[in-house]
């Protein structure tokens, strides 16, 4: 019997393979649970791990980020996965008939693909963008130990693996960016000897930028290619938080050019990090997608809070800044009433700052706007400003 205060089906009916070659119990960690081997899956990390969530113990250290967000009051990865069990995997009953601490079916795969990206989003880092090394290590005084460029070793994983994939309903993939080389391509040619790709739906988050719309059609054998967007905001706040020589007018050339292309089973949506930055461009992002796709497909926006780096976190900036997004929010949320993102931004709002993270966000961006040479936005100089005044 599953325990839903603490069960989460990603340990169950998730593989999850990350470019250190090795497995993790979710997409939401990088904690290893072992190597790309067939016997990790059954190993004694996740037979315990699966066998406290079934008696209700919460690993809070390997599902920081769910138990986090629980804790504040957003809704989880694991929630969402508990919630949309058929809309995920097609049919509901798969969590129930899959509760063996040993091993169960596959149906859900996610892939890490790799960690090497051309931006360098202000809110990640160099473990997943090797683009960010130069700055982090101008920026890092810890020193921290920096991966270097990898990739999912795809031979390796279907030889470890590929056996136990002929159930797969669902993949997503993410990097990096996966669209850096031709890999992703190659995976699927190679994925095919061992499950039916028409029976698949393919979620790859992707900066769009590499995108070759002359290749997708490599991909036409899949149930569904959904190509989802990192965009997270409009105009000059998105160059600023991307931080790569490709702006947001050639961001919305490109998915002209996705839309254009005559493959049925594209689907093309956006996504985005709430954070301190975009705190004032909510309701400009919604309204340019909801114009750029010309329907009300901002349903289609999967708008997370951003959790980490804290010292980015929207809750931060100062409380008359904070009022203006709720009044951003609370528009949206009466011209978009089923958009289940929203009521989070919310409660993220609400939430108090701290001020130490207020002091490391003042000093890490000034020193990654010197090494970056980039010109401070003006929603940053106003937050710098308020803080110097009240800290």
């Amino acid at each position: 019997m599953l325990n839903k205060k603490t069960y989460c089906p990603m340990p169950f009916v998730t593989l999850t393979a990350n470019p250190g070659n090795y497995v993790s119990r979710c997409m939401m960690s990088l904690g290893s649970m072992g190597p790309i081997e067939h016997k990790t899956y059954s190993n004694n990390e996740f037979q315990s791990l699966r066998k406290n969530m079934l008696n209700g113990t919460w690993d809070e250290v390997g599902c920081e980020s769910c138990f986090y967000k629980e804790q504040n009051g957003i809704k989880s990865q694991r929630q969402k996965w508990l919630e949309r069990e058929e809309k995920y995997l097609g049919e509901t009953g798969i969590y129930q008939s899959n509760l063996d601490i040993d091993r169960n079916k596959i149906y859900h795969l996610y892939m890490n693909f790799n960690n090497i990206c051309n931006f360098k989003c202000r809110m990640c880092g160099p473990w997943f963008s090797n683009a960010w090394i130069p700055d982090w290590k101008k920026i890092d005084a810890r020193r921290v130990p920096i991966p270097p460029k990898q990739q999912v070793d795809t031979d390796k994983f279907l030889q470890e693996f590929g056996e136990d994939l002929s159930d797969l309903r669902q993949i997503w993939i993410t990097g990096g960016e996966p669209f850096m080389d031709n890999s992703v391509y190659e995976f699927f040619d190679k994925l095919k000897d061992y499950c039916d790709l028409g029976k698949i739906n393919v979620t790859v988050n992707t900066n769009a930028s590499k995108v070759d719309v002359n290749k997708l059609h490599m991909l036409k054998n899949l149930k569904k290619l959904h190509l989802n967007i990192s965009v997270d905001a409009t105009g000059e706040i998105y160059n600023y938080i991307r931080a790569y020589n490709y702006d947001f007018d050639q961001l919305n050339k490109k998915i002209k050019e996705i839309q254009n292309v005559e493959q049925e089973n594209i689907l093309l949506t956006v996504n985005g990090a709430f954070q301190i930055y975009n705190i004032l461009d909510v309701e400009d992002f919604w309204n340019w997608e909801a114009d750029i796709f010309r329907d009300d497909g901002s349903h289609w926006i999967e708008y997370r809070v951003l959790t980490g780096p804290k010292q980015l976190q929207a809750r931060h900036a100062p409380d008359y800044i904070k009022e203006k997004s709720k009044q951003q929010v609370q528009r949206l949320l009466e011209k978009f009433p089923n958009q289940f993102y929203l009521p989070d931004l919310l409660t993220e709002l609400e939430k108090p700052q701290d001020l130490d993270a207020v002091k490391h966000f003042i000093d890490w961006n000034d020193k990654l706007d010197n090494v970056r040479q980039a010109k401070e936005l003006d929603i940053v100089t106003e937050i710098k400003n308020y803080w110097r005044k009240h800290l």
